[in-house]
């Protein structure tokens, strides 16, 4: 993926802008990500949690993904993840790959993303791991941390028949959507930088800059007519 002038955009396969003399490594089987399941975010602010929820929602293929009224009572939302899968190459095997190789810059797209060129601020990143969920569950809270009761058909209706919406707890402030298939939600990335004449790669920090839109994600690249993409907790990237 590359940013630029702070938009992030996926510049494809690594095979596209890296030839080398090993084959290009794949992706593993999705496997369960028992670090990331089951984690609540901290409480955002409702208006941030609501662009949150609309974008998951989107992407799970809801009709109307706005439910500021529904949430009206409500100040602070939480987000928890479930059934959460990892797709990832392994470090050192992307590692291999680019030590075997070196960049296709003839191409003046990576010229700008990848070597900085008429001092842009390109910079370059390498996502290594994907995250996916089919369910989020939402909780809703009053100025003073009390459950705020949703009204589970109202919300159910609005979503549409895609989605399933089951509420968590007796006094429905906590509620689960459950989308048609497993979407993404986050992804893991080093950034790949050229200093003293060798390609090297470094962690990079989490940062709202760093996420796509919706479309984005998906490769279709665009803006997201809901504003930024947002980090639910350190090293988790809002998509």
């Amino acid at each position: 993926m590359g940013k630029d002038k702070g938009n992030s955009e996926w510049l494809g396969p690594l095979a596209s802008v890296w030839k080398s003399t090993l084959p290009a490594p794949t992706p593993g089987p999705p496997q369960p990500a028992v670090a990331i399941d089951g984690q609540q975010s901290d409480k955002l602010e409702l208006s941030i949690g609501l662009k949150v929820l609309a974008n998951t929602l989107k992407a799970f293929g809801a009709t109307t993904p706005s439910l500021d009224v529904q949430f009206s009572k409500a100040r602070k939302v939480s987000f928890t993840f479930t059934n959460v899968t990892s797709t990832a190459v392994a470090p050192l095997v992307a590692g291999n790959y680019l030590a075997s190789g070196d960049l296709n810059s003839n191409n003046p797209v990576i010229r700008r993303y990848f070597l900085d060129e008429d001092d842009s601020d390109g910079q370059a990143y390498l996502i290594y791991d994907v995250l996916k969920s089919s369910s989020i569950t939402v909780s809703a809270s009053d100025d003073k941390g009390v459950g705020v009761k949703l009204d589970v058909p109202a919300i159910q209706g609005l979503v549409g028949a895609k989605v399933g919406v089951n509420t968590a707890n007796s006094s429905n402030s906590t509620l689960t959507f459950n989308g048609p298939a497993p979407v993404t939600f986050g992804f893991k990335v080093m950034e790949i930088n050229f200093t003293n004449g060798r390609w090297s790669v470094e962690g990079a920090e989490a940062s709202g800059g760093l996420a796509f839109s919706a479309g984005a994600a998906a490769g279709g690249g665009g803006s997201d007519s809901l504003g930024a993409p947002i980090i639910l907790r350190a090293g988790l990237l809002r998509i």
